[in-house]
């Protein structure tokens, strides 16, 4: 072999011995990269779909926002839209808005980062004395570090909400002076208002109601959060208006802890129908409901006219309604 052949072979030698190497070492890394990504599914999974009841319970007021939207995003431009106004927002009894807020407050809880990472310290440490804890002392629930940051998040969500729906109200009232001037909304209504209110409790016993949706859920550390903004932007946290200032009611504590202890239980898997039913409750932000829906009813029976019935929707079926949806953090009509 010449002197140059024997160079060519001996470069051919080191360059596929160092090729090989280099292989090596990608695939080690490549190996380890698949292993920490492997680590991470493990740690955050998808939980099967499934829905618990308190996800079944805070669809109601879902719904009440979904309707809320509709009415919003519908001119105001002919008598049927002020009927359909009046039926949807009167189609909410005050048992399901006040015990679906609360319900929606816990997964809002339930989703609160500080709150998740106090909770799966819990666990890791001992999660059936905690779940005794919560059982016997609901109250205990604010010793978890992140319950101070999972009521901000409540207090927040309610004032952007009440803010939203405040607004819409004022819109509809402004209306209501707008429209004095045009011919369709001055004509008499086809129906007096007794019967109006009649064909609107029929409305709300034939209606279409909101299917409950499976949540994006993951599990982590032996907790579940529900993964609110992950889904419909119905169900996000911000679905209200962002500029909202959410202030303290002392009022409204026991509303919170309740919220909390619901949030609490639906992450570790520690939730019935029974315990959703006693939890999600609130005599005082069911007067409230109750008040503004006598008070819509009231308006309605005495209407003749759209611009009437524009003007009852806004004070009493809106307005009135937002000072029920933000009561928690001191938002909404005054």
């Amino acid at each position: 072999m010449s002197h140059r052949a024997d160079r060519q072979q001996r470069f051919y030698q080191w360059t596929r011995k160092h090729i090989s190497t280099k292989l090596a070492k990608i695939a080690a890394v490549s190996v380890a990269c698949g292993v920490t990504a492997i680590s991470a599914a493990s740690a955050q999974t998808f939980v099967q779909g499934d829905v618990t009841p308190l996800e079944a319970r805070a669809a109601k007021y879902i719904e009440f926002r979904n309707d809320v939207q509709i009415v919003d995003a519908t001119p105001i431009d002919n008598a049927e839209v002020t009927r359909d106004a009046h039926n949807r927002l009167g189609s909410h009894t005050a048992e399901d808005l006040s015990s679906g807020f609360i319900a929606y407050a816990a997964l809002v809880a339930a989703d609160t980062p500080a709150f998740v990472e106090s909770i799966q310290a819990r666990v890791a440490q001992d999660r059936e004395g905690f779940l005794a804890e919560l059982r016997s002392t609901p109250g205990s629930v604010w010793n978890l570090s992140g319950a101070y940051a999972a009521e901000e998040a409540i207090k927040m969500m309610a004032a952007q909400d009440a803010t939203y729906v405040e607004g819409l109200g004022q819109r509809y009232i402004s209306e209501a002076y707008a429209m004095q001037n045009k011919g369709w909304a001055k004509r008499a209504l086809s129906t007096d208002g007794p019967t109006r209110l009649y064909e609107a409790e029929n409305y709300s016993y034939s209606r279409s109601r909101m299917a409950t949706p499976v949540l994006p859920a993951t599990m982590s550390g032996g907790v579940r959060t529900p993964g609110l903004n992950s889904y419909d932007r119905m169900w996000a946290t911000n679905w209200g208006t962002s500029n909202a200032t959410p202030l303290t009611n002392a009022r409204a504590r026991p509303i919170i802890t309740r919220a909390l202890v619901l949030a609490a239980r639906y992450s570790v898997g520690d939730l019935t129908d029974s315990i959703v039913n006693g939890y999600a409750k609130s005599e005082n932000t069911r007067r409230c409901y109750y008040s503004a829906k006598l008070n819509l009813d009231q308006c309605i029976s005495a209407t003749r006219t759209s611009t009437e019935e524009v003007f009852c929707i806004g004070k009493h079926g809106l307005g009135e309604v937002s000072s029920c949806v933000g009561w928690i953090a001191n938002a909404g009509a005054r």
